[in-house]
Formats: C-alpha cells, structure tokens, sequence
C-alpha cells in the first residue's frame, strides 16, 4: 500500500505536465457533505457521451495503443469500436453492465456472455466493475455510500481532499477536488484485493460542462494503466435505439464466452 502511494504523486505529475494557476481555497473549510453534493451535482449532469479516442493500455505482459469509438451511458452502458489503422473496425463490443456482445469482422466471429473485466477481450483490472468503467470514461467516480466522511485542504495544489471510508466493507476513497467548479482530478479506491487510483486532466468546457479530454487509470494489482485522450467528443448526446445493440450478422458464428 505504501509504494502505491508513493507511485501516484509521480505519474500524476507526469501526467499533469501543463498545469493551471493554483487557486486559493476559502479560508473555511466547507463541510465534506457540501463538497459531496457539488460533486454529484456535477456528474449527474453528464449522463452520457459519444466521441473517438486513442486508447493506451500497459501491462507486463504487453502494450497496445488503438483508437476507439466510444458510446457510454449511465449508469453501466458501453459500446466500443477498436479501429484499424485505416480507420475501419476490428472489433465491436456492446455491455448493458451484464450481458456481453463482441463482434470480429474480420473473422465473421460474434462472442455472447456476461461481462467480466478481466476478459482478454477488454484489457480491465478483473475488478473494476461495469458502473466504474462508464463512471471512469464521464470523467468522475462511481459514488458509494460511506460511514465516515473527513476534509482537509491540499493549499499547495488549491484542491479540497475528501476521505471516505467505510470499515464494515473495509473500503475507502479519496478525493482530490477543485474548489470551483468541482470537479475531480484525481481519486483513490481501495478495497480488499484490489486498489486502482484515477487522474483526469486537460478539462474544456463543452455544453456548459467542464470534462477532461486526457484520463488514466492505474492499478498495482494487477499491473495496469490505461490512458485516454479524446480527439472527438459530444457529451449528452441524443441516443438511438441500436446505440447498445449488436445484431449478429448474417453468417457469423456464434461462440460463447467463457
């Protein structure tokens, strides 16, 4: 647990090259409950995106940069389509938090089962679930409820620090919050088994909403980051009814997942 702490400050400031002024929090220290609601507020406004993005996922056992067309919907709906080079898609995978579809062109294969992260399909820590996937791609955290709630200021990053904590599932979460207009820039979650910590960065207003184009995730076990950044990108779209659909095409083969 110590190293993972000691890691993060490091990519986080690799990953955070062009920061912005520091601000200057108030002088009083706001309850944690106001800073929760303020951060709820502001991720329920984003229900849903659509955009392109180069996707970067590192283990040790291999590293594979694509680019992706990515669909996500709260509270746990995701579409993707990896790209070729060319720009055509190589593979398709729809989720509604449960079910799972994958589809490969190029073999005329589609794939039926039920979600699982740490299928080889998807390149996620086996467990992250599917509401902290869409919660990790709108930008924000996926929000639990916790017995015990503390605030400290962070003044030499300008950021408010929330610890939330929960001794009965052995859980917590750490915050590290702009004061305005609240947003998050990083975040901690730890629980029995598994800890990963997120970091949002390169924020640009679009529909009123202040999202961040650059976003990583890193896990100590297993080994993981995944980074994204956005070059294409429309928050709250309008949605169609095969959005989250994959038909099997004619002529496919159809396996079950494992």
């Amino acid at each position: 647990m110590k190293t993972g702490r000691l890691v993060l400050p490091l990519v986080v400031s690799l990953f955070f090259c062009a920061c912005a002024t520091v601000p200057i929090l108030p002088p009083e220290t706001p309850p944690p409950e106001e800073i929760l609601r303020q951060v709820g507020a502001l991720q329920q406004a984003l229900q849903g995106l659509k955009g392109l993005a180069q996707v970067k996922v590192s283990s040790p056992e291999r590293t594979w940069s694509v680019q992706q067309v990515l669909f996500a919907r709260r509270p746990a709906l995701l579409r993707t389509e990896s790209l070729s080079p060319l720009g055509t898609p190589v593979l398709y995978m729809v989720t509604d938090g449960q079910k799972l579809d994958l589809y490969q062109p190029g073999e005329n294969r589609y794939y039926q089962g039920t979600f699982q992260a740490g299928s080889h399909f998807l390149a996620l820590p086996p467990e992250l679930t599917p509401e902290e996937v869409v919660s990790f791609l709108l930008g924000g955290v996926t929000r639990r409820d916790y017995e015990k709630i503390f605030i400290r200021a962070e003044p030499k990053e300008g950021l408010w620090v929330l610890d939330l904590l929960s001794p009965s599932r052995e859980e917590s979460q750490t915050l590290w919050v702009f004061p305005q207009p609240f947003h998050i820039l990083r975040a901690e979650f730890h629980r029995p088994r598994f800890s990963y910590r997120v970091a949002y960065a390169n924020f640009r207003r679009t529909k009123g909403i202040l999202f961040p184009e650059r976003m990583l995730l890193t896990s100590a076990v297993p080994q993981t980051k995944i980074s994204l950044e956005f070059r294409e990108m429309e928050l709250n779209p309008d949605w169609g009814e095969q959005d989250f659909l994959l038909p099997i095409p004619r002529g496919a083969t159809v396996f079950s997942l494992p």
